[in-house]
């Protein structure tokens, strides 16, 4: 007998080891995550957008029901776990289920380069700054690194495109590699923010003098 995931589709990329808080309103989900709460079970999250579903997604576990309301909506806590891939859908429930395969790093991936590593971790630093206006907490770097690219496009404010791309990576190199390059293309346009935003403060400055 095959064994199915219920799937979750949402507009966001979650990636394992990520918190995730969600407030469950829809009747269909009411009831896929009280099934999932009464037997211990994970559910799939996928990324959904422009009236498609990806297949490729990430298991969450329920962590902690923070706030039940009378007409049984909640609100929950939940950590992403592992990747996996759906090999078809079904849908003879209210929400949708699927039959997946895990989906894990190629045993033959290279890893990163560790200069490659500080600088990926030294860059999202400057651009969580520079977003935010405060510094990041410090991101431990300690090998072997498999989540580490996981860990920093869970905590920015980067597209879905990209983080759906990350997600389907097989190899923490080209994880890195993609964020790297994301990263250094990044940077110049958030100082050229930074300084257009001094310069029209200065301005409004002498404008009011």
């Amino acid at each position: 007998m095959e064994k199915y995931l219920s799937l979750f589709p949402l507009d966001l990329v979650l990636f394992p080891e990520m918190v995730l808080p969600l407030h469950i309103f829809e009747e269909r989900y009411k009831e896929m995550i009280g099934e999932c709460i009464l037997s211990k079970a994970p559910f799939g999250i996928l990324y959904s957008h422009d009236e498609s579903v990806e297949k490729i997604g990430c298991t969450a576990e329920v962590t902690q029901v923070l706030k039940q309301y009378s007409d049984g909506r909640m609100d929950i806590l939940t950590v992403g776990r592992e990747r996996f891939e759906v090999i078809y859908f079904d849908s003879e429930k209210p929400y949708l289920r699927g039959v997946i395969e895990y989906y894990g790093d190629s045993d033959s991936a290279p890893s990163p380069e560790e200069e490659d590593i500080r600088q990926v971790a030294k860059l999202y630093q400057e651009i969580y700054r520079l977003l935010n206006k405060s510094e990041a907490e410090e991101i431990e770097l300690h090998p072997p690194h498999e989540s580490l690219s996981f860990r920093i496009a869970g905590l920015l404010n980067i597209s879905n495109g990209l983080k759906q791309q990350i997600l389907l990576e097989r190899s923490e190199k080209n994880r890195v590699d993609a964020l790297l390059q994301y990263f250094t293309n990044l940077i110049p346009r958030l100082h050229e923010l930074e300084q257009a935003a001094k310069r029209a403060g200065l301005n409004g400055n002498l404008r009011r003098g």
